[in-house]
């Protein structure tokens, strides 16, 4: 079994870029919208739910801008370990604000824990191949 796992060991930057891109693509078009038209919609939520203004306006620059440094694979652990503050904060709100279940309900949060999860392997992967950590060489 170990010695399929380091057979993978050379492909372990394209999974980094492949993780990156992925969230990097959902993490825009979560916080596209909130920047725009659907922003004072989401601070009257987020107000109605004891989040600070100045949080969720983190929240929003961190999803939107965020998500476009990890397509680019600019600084993604720093990224990465914000999004992980970020998803457990939606997990612990879901849990205890809103009475979400782990899976399914009206409010579940398994995806917030997913994204935790991927943020965490993203901060341990970095940005992988094909990034602008990789050509400026951090």
């Amino acid at each position: 079994m170990t010695s399929f796992f380091q057979g993978a060991l050379p492909y372990v930057p394209y999974l980094a870029l492949l993780l990156r891109v992925w969230v990097g693509i959902n993490f825009v078009a979560h916080g596209f919208p909130k920047l725009g038209k659907n922003r004072a919609q989401t601070l009257q939520w987020t107000k109605s739910l004891g989040v600070p203004a100045g949080l969720t306006y983190a929240a929003i620059v961190l999803e939107f801008f965020g998500g476009l440094s990890l397509v680019m694979g600019f600084i993604v652990p720093v990224v990465a370990f914000f999004i992980a503050l970020e998803m457990m904060g939606a997990s612990m709100l879901k849990k205890s604000k809103m009475k979400g279940q782990y899976i399914g309900g009206t409010v579940a949060y398994e995806l917030d824990v997913t994204y935790l999860l991927l943020a965490i392997a993203l901060m341990v992967l970095g940005a992988g191949a094909f990034s602008l950590d990789s050509a400026l060489g951090f």
